[in-house]
């Protein structure tokens, strides 16, 4: 009887299963617990681990593989944190408590950026592949932090984003007298640089992928679109039993956070408003609307297509070698390089009326100059250069556009 029972469940569960066509990998019901508190607040929800066992036999950590408890990877510095009493009411008081050490060196000959973030729920950020800091509370209570690195321009941002999940496996939290609440996720961050001009502001124009979504009720819902994976049809309703709820997961590719890594293909971000995040009641937020909401350069609240059911974001955004603020940094003379990635020649598509007249030049990196040319003509012989990537600098008349490129 044992027997027929089992496979009746096997056979019940195979055809629950094939009801999802798409490429993640599908996990069911709650995770065992393995870390039981990484962090604890008073008034906080509890920041647990778990590992879940999927349908192809692969093994899962939830929310997500963190490097909270990893001491070479630095924490981020208070901006908001009422854990530990950083209640600052503005970012020259927060800014002024730090000392220098929390500037991670990337360039020795860099400047110093300086990151103003707030998550739900927690982020770890790499700067052309190098940790230099990590949310210092993984769920709650909400806070907020700052980052300093020391860079030359180009770099690219990478940022692993985790919303953190009390009933691990399954994407839902105890609130409001529900037991299976949908949470929501959401990030925004402000990078200025020495002289307090804007350099990046989160925006529809980084790069967001998703590796983790729960709970998923129906495995029919979730669809997919060349790199998107998209839930909306989902439902994200309420409940009080989630024991059969399902996740999907998928493998965080090599090297993602590296600067020579190729999201070109990763969907663009989705951009939330702050009400719709719902900070209008966190200090840590509201105390700094003159950086998070700047009437000129407003960041916006970013994550994946589902900032309700994707619980492990990556986004990634490459700041260029302009300076000054970012209205400043538009293309003004229009082109495209082609191919992208590239390997031993460049063409631009640019306008033939002006291309004998652009001034070309090409800098790694670094920003040192491997190639010049006072007068454009086709194709860049660009065989001589070394793997990586490299900003290309069109110039006419002091009008000037840069374009980011890959040599493989």
């Amino acid at each position: 009887m044992k027997k027929l029972l089992s496979a009746v469940v096997i056979l019940n569960c195979s055809v629950l299963f094939a009801q999802y066509n798409g490429s993640g990998s599908v996990t069911q019901g709650l995770a065992t617990t393995t870390a039981q508190n990484l962090y604890s607040c008073i008034g906080g929800r509890t920041p647990a681990l778990g590992t879940i066992t999927a349908s192809d036999n692969t093994i899962w950590e939830v929310p997500a593989t963190v490097n909270y408890s990893d001491n070479a990877f630095p924490f981020a510095s208070d901006l908001y944190n009422s854990c530990n009493g950083s209640t600052f009411s503005t970012s020259t008081a927060a800014l002024n408590a730090l000392d220098g050490s929390d500037i991670v060196t990337i360039d020795p000959t860099g400047e110093v950026i300086t990151a103003y973030i707030f998550a739900d729920n927690y982020f770890e950020m790499f700067i052309n592949g190098i940790p230099v800091g990590k949310d210092n509370v993984p769920y709650t209570q909400f806070n907020s932090n700052i980052v300093r690195f020391r860079v030359n321009r180009p770099f690219t941002i990478s940022m692993l984003l985790v919303d953190w999940e009390e009933n691990l496996g399954i994407g839902t939290e105890n609130n409001n007298g529900s037991l299976q609440h949908i949470g929501d996720g959401g990030m925004v961050a402000v990078f200025k640089d020495e002289n307090d001009n804007t350099v990046a502001i989160t925006g529809p124009d980084w790069k967001a992928q998703t590796f983790y979504t729960s709970p998923i009720k129906d495995l029919s819902c979730p669809t997919e679109n060349g790199t998107y994976r998209l839930s909306s049809n989902c439902n994200i309703a309420d409940s009080q039993d989630g024991s059969n709820y399902y996740g999907l997961h998928w493998n965080k590719p090599n090297g993602w956070m590296n600067e020579l890594f190729d999201d070109s293909s990763w969907p663009n971000a989705t951009t939330y408003t702050n009400v719709a995040i719902g900070v209008d009641n966190k200090p840590a937020y509201m105390n700094f609307i003159s950086i998070f909401d700047d009437q000129n350069q407003d960041a916006q609240f970013i994550w994946s297509t589902n900032v309700n059911l994707d619980n492990e974001v990556i986004v990634r955004y490459t700041v260029d070698l302009s300076t000054g603020l970012i209205e400043n940094q538009k293309e003004v003379i229009p082109f495209k390089i082609q191919p992208n990635p590239a390997y031993d020649y460049l063409e631009l598509d640019i306008d033939l009326k002006i291309e004998s007249e652009v001034y070309v030049s090409i800098t790694d990196s670094k920003g040192g100059l491997v190639y010049e040319k006072t007068s454009y003509t086709q194709p860049i012989d660009i065989s001589g250069l070394q793997k990586g990537i490299y900003i290309l600098q069109a110039e006419l008349n002091g009008q000037e556009s840069f374009q980011r490129f890959l040599v493989e």
